[in-house]
């Protein structure tokens, strides 16, 4: 019933990463800039894997494992270079290794069919995401940042990453270990409602941000 939403996704991404483009003039330095990229790349990803199996007559388990494995790698250093801690910044050096880790264990562990989701590495990534998230936003509200930091593209793209990645992993683990029955219809709807309040956050952000917050 609401399988066709899926396709849909790329046009959120193609919406924000549009207004992300036309406002490039509030993204003074290249880690503000680096946001527009991962959301075009996320926008290539959700093409690609839309067709890859139409292409190759393989599940596009591949595309998304591998956009997995890139997105979270940049979310940890994305973050990393938010913290201003020292002992914040090292232990998201420790995150990066430690998902890089997981993520080609799980590689070693289904070496005869590397083609499926790696939901341990992924549910993994969120975890080490949020714990950094959560020391970012309390660097934020424990400094002069509380005062505009509504300002700040920054704060926009770290909650629009919480708003899908949380909600979904306990909604995916459950797939995994058969608690809930896998419907198409109701991944998708799932899919397309948290990637849209995950993308309207990347475009408040490039809409309401001011320059002066985006170093």
């Amino acid at each position: 019933m609401f399988e066709f939403l899926r396709s849909y996704i790329i046009y959120l991404a193609l919406l924000s990463g549009s207004i992300g483009l036309i406002s490039m003039h509030k993204l003074p330095g290249k880690k503000a800039k680096f946001l527009v990229i991962l959301i075009w790349f996320s926008a290539l990803i959700e093409l690609v894997g839309y067709y890859f199996t139409y292409w190759t007559g393989l599940l596009n388990y591949y595309v998304y494992n591998f956009y997995m494995f890139v997105s979270f790698t940049a979310y940890i250093l994305l973050i990393r270079s938010l913290l201003q801690k020292l002992n914040y910044r090292a232990t998201a050096i420790f995150f990066l290794v430690l998902f890089i880790v997981s993520f080609f264990l799980n590689i070693i562990y289904f070496k005869e069919d590397t083609n499926r989701s790696f939901t341990y590495s992924f549910a993994i990534g969120v975890m080490l995401v949020l714990i950094l998230s959560c020391l970012y936003l309390v660097e934020i509200f424990n400094s002069d940042k509380i005062l505009n930091f509504k300002r700040s593209v920054f704060f926009w793209y770290v909650l629009g990453i919480l708003v899908f990645h949380v909600p979904f992993t306990p909604f995916m683990l459950a797939i995994n270990w058969f608690l809930i029955k896998q419907d198409e219809s109701v991944f998708s709807l799932v899919l397309f409602i948290l990637n849209f309040l995950a993308h309207s956050c990347y475009i408040i952000g490039f809409l309401w941000s001011e320059k002066k917050y985006n170093y």
